[in-house]
C-alpha cells in the first residue's frame, strides 16, 4: 500500500501469511507494451490483489482507492490494460489478468492454463506493440464516434420555443 492510501484510509493489504499462495511467473511482462505510468501502476496494484487465476475483484472506486487516484484515473488507465490485453472486463468489478501474467497454483497449473489459449490470444506470438496500438487507436476511434453520438442525440430539433 502507498504512503498516499494509508492517508486516505485505504483498508490495510493482508499480511503475507494470510495471502493465498500460488506460482506467479513474469515473464509475460517482457511482452508489456509502453503504457502510461498510471497504467503500469494499476498493473502492479491488481498483480497483487489477484487470486488464483487472475480474477481481480475489484470496482474501479476500489482499486482507485488502492492506488490513490482519482476513479477517473483509473477509468483511463484501465483502457490501455484492456488494449495490451493484460486485463479482461468480465463484469462491474470482476477483472480477468491475462494467463501469462496471472497467479496460478503451481508452475504446471501455469504452463497448462497458457499451452490452453488460442495462438492469438498469447502475448508472446506476434508483433504485441504495434497490435497494442492498433487495438488503442481502434477504442479510441470508438470512444469518438460514441461522443459524437451523444452529441447529436441530445439535440432537440423536435422541440419548439414557447413564446
Amino acid at each position: 500500500m502507498t504512503t498516499a492510501a494509508a492517508e486516505h484510509g485505504s483498508a490495510t493489504p493482508l499480511p503475507r501469511h494470510q495471502q493465498a499462495a500460488g506460482y506467479i511467473s513474469y515473464d509475460g511482462l517482457d511482452y508489456v507494451p509502453r503504457l502510461p505510468p498510471t497504467s503500469y501502476t494499476l498493473l502492479l496494484h491488481m498483480l497483487n490483489r489477484q487470486q488464483i487465476g487472475g480474477l481481480v475483484r475489484a470496482t474501479h472506486e476500489e482499486l482507485a482507492e488502492g492506488v490513490a487516484m482519482d476513479r477517473g484515473v483509473i477509468s483511463r488507465a484501465m483502457a490501455y490494460l484492456v488494449a495490451a490485453r493484460l486485463v479482461r472486463v468480465k463484469g462491474r468489478g470482476k477483472l480477468q489478468i491475462h494467463a501469462m501474467l496471472a497467479k496460478h497454483e503451481s508452475a504446471q497449473h501455469r504452463y497448462d492454463a497458457i499451452t490452453a489459449l488460442p495462438i492469438e490470444e498469447r502475448l508472446d506470438v506476434g508483433h504485441f506493440e504495434e497490435e497494442y496500438e492498433r487495438r488503442f487507436a481502434l477504442h479510441q476511434q470508438e470512444k469518438a464516434e460514441k461522443a459524437e453520438k451523444r452529441k447529436t442525440s441530445t439535440a432537440r430539433g423536435h422541440l419548439r420555443s414557447v413564446t
